[in-house]
């Protein structure tokens, strides 16, 4: 018999179950790049080395005797160099000597999951009821997936500052930060903090706070002074970390390929996540097969700060 017109059957369920999978992560993925403000995903090839930056270097502010000799044995001079407060009119400038190094910390990767909801549990619950409800439980884990991968980036920061106390902390932490930017000759229009969520309670104690939440984190806008602070539990206790909204990036990758090899997902428009809900009659249930590309990335090492809050 043909099938009626119309009929929603599994293929149907399914892709709209991918729909819905896509749109859940991309809408809070979106919310998170409103607050840290980051103004687009920049797609690339899976494998795609990621590489932080470190950036040295000082203005010459000196003055090169040209009567020295150069070092070399051969009783050769230098000619006469000055630059900055120091220079002589008619002298060469000197060279102020700076540098830009990239250090390889990783790839960008589609990290696959996958879960299998049985027929029991869908003929004791319904289909959309026991797939959609395990998948709402695995997208929040994945949520938590990318941003442990954040912070592992994050811990790889030059910049240091200690403070007694979480506000004087924090006060200690954007100052390391702002001395660094100006030495560099940078500026930021706001900084991001992420805190221990142990060490706000202590310091917030009973008193009434609005939060927010995003991508598993829980902002506030408005904290011991500070603006743009996340809690979370991927911070340790005692410790804190500050950097420029400008330093931070979000990746995803380019799932076309796999698509071409026959293995389509149904994703979003900046390769973000993966997703396809197929049948594994083998196990008599229904898979949900996820790539995440998302990663979230902080880019110079010596704009993060990690803050250390002793004891008062």
């Amino acid at each position: 018999m043909a099938t009626i017109a119309n009929t929603s059957d599994s293929a149907a369920l399914n892709a709209a179950l991918d729909q819905e999978f896509v749109k859940n992560f991309q809408g809070d993925a979106t919310r998170l790049m409103e607050i840290l403000g980051i103004f687009g995903v920049e797609t690339v090839a899976a494998g795609t080395t990621l590489k932080m930056l470190k950036v040295t270097g000082a203005l010459n502010n000196s003055k090169t005797d040209a009567s020295k000799a150069d070092g070399t044995g051969t009783g050769a001079v230098t000619l006469g160099s000055s630059s900055g407060t120091a220079y002589i009119e008619g002298d060469e400038v000197a060279l102020s000597k700076f540098s830009a190094a990239y250090e390889s910390v990783g790839e960008v990767t589609a990290r696959p999951y996958r879960k299998m909801t049985t027929a029991a549990a869908i003929q004791k619950s319904g289909y959309v009821n026991a797939v959609l409800k395990t998948d709402q439980k695995m997208e929040s884990l994945l949520y938590a997936d990318v941003v442990s991968q954040f912070f592992t980036f994050l811990a790889t920061g030059t910049g240091t500052a200690t403070g007694k106390g979480l506000q004087a902390c924090a006060a200690n932490v954007d100052a390391t930060l702002g001395d660094t930017l100006e030495t560099n000759g940078d500026s930021t229009s706001r900084i991001i903090h992420f805190v221990s969520r142990q060490d706000a309670a202590e310091y917030i104690g009973g008193a009434t706070i609005t939060d927010q939440s995003a991508f598993g984190l829980t902002y506030l806008e408005n904290f011991v002074g500070l603006t743009n602070v996340f809690l979370t539990n991927k911070v340790a206790k005692g410790t804190m970390y500050a950097t420029p909204a400008e330093n931070l990036h979000l990746f995803g990758v380019d799932f076309s390929a796999l698509a071409q090899a026959g293995l389509p997902y149904a994703t979003d428009a900046d390769g973000l996540i993966g997703i396809a809900h197929t049948p594994a009659y083998d196990r008599v249930s229904v898979e949900t097969n996820v790539l995440t590309g998302c990663t979230i990335f902080p880019e110079v090492k010596d704009y993060i700060v990690k803050g250390t809050i002793s004891a008062k």
